[in-house]
């Protein structure tokens, strides 16, 4: 049987550690779900900064803002998550009409994400938009690292002849550094995915492959769960999920090496 595995990244292969800044209060925020922070809020939107480290922001000024950086700058953005069917142009537009969220406030979020993890081996950056208002509420940054059983996994997944990708809302720099880490073709990580291009995902390999399970943790990996053959919630990331994500699971595990027993229940025997 020909066996496809998609894997969401942080959250599912990598512990995660996500931090928020409020632009306002100045608080810091730890161990955020952003997606749900974008979903308790109509009008709302989760994006993510395109760029392949935070190293540019030792070169700016911390007092710009971000709505002046992005209006004076190539790095893309890339929508994660909205609350409504708002158009990225939209979105997009929004932030840079926002005139409090600063570089400075970027920083600060990825300095105390690289404070609690040292050894992580990326760090991505995004923020939340409040389009109604066209503000920037929260700045977010996020680091990871892998969970403990992840590679040992992926070992045994080659081994049972699994073909396995990894689609997330990281960025391509992230992405190439965990499919090193893993021993896995970068040609089968998609970086920069949204939900609906994780589910266009596994449509796609659903054509290709007799069997396609996915495996995330996230609202943001619901409608790719809901697509897939076998949908797996893994819960190893600790956190507040809605009770939706549950249901649309055909299994919910909290270690990430339970997939090999998922999969080993389906594939011929001898496999």
């Amino acid at each position: 049987m020909k066996t496809a595995v998609i894997f969401d990244s942080a959250g599912t292969l990598l512990k995660a550690y996500r931090v928020a800044k409020n632009v306002r209060s100045g608080e810091i925020v730890e161990n955020v779900a952003s997606t749900n922070m974008v979903l308790q809020h109509p009008g709302c939107a989760l994006v993510a900064i395109r760029a392949d480290s935070a190293d540019f922001l030792d070169n700016l000024d911390a007092s710009t803002t971000i709505s002046t950086f992005l209006a004076s700058s190539s790095i893309s953005l890339d929508v994660i998550c909205r609350r409504s069917k708002c158009t990225t142009e939209r979105i997009a537009s929004a932030a840079k009409k926002d005139t409090l969220a600063t570089i400075g406030d970027m920083r600060d979020a990825v300095a105390a994400v690289k404070l609690k993890c040292k050894d992580i081996y990326y760090v991505n950056m995004g923020f939340v938009v409040d389009v109604p208002r066209s503000e920037i509420p929260y700045v977010l940054a996020t680091g990871g690292r892998l969970f403990s059983g992840a590679r040992r996994l992926i070992q045994r997944l080659g081994e049972l002849k699994v073909d396995v990708y990894i689609a997330s809302g990281d960025n391509r720099k992230s992405l190439s550094a965990l499919s090193r880490e893993l021993g896995l073709p970068e040609s089968r990580a998609y970086d920069a995915l949204s939900p609906a291009g994780k589910k266009e995902l596994v449509l796609k390999l659903r054509e290709k492959y007799d069997l396609v399970v996915m495996v995330g943790d996230g609202i943001n990996d619901y409608q790719a769960i809901e697509a897939a053959d076998i949908g797996v919630l893994t819960v190893q990331q600790a956190g507040p999920r809605p009770q939706v994500l549950y249901d649309s699971a055909d299994f919910v595990i909290d270690d990430i090496g339970s997939v090999e027993e998922v999969i080993s229940r389906r594939l011929p025997e001898g496999k």
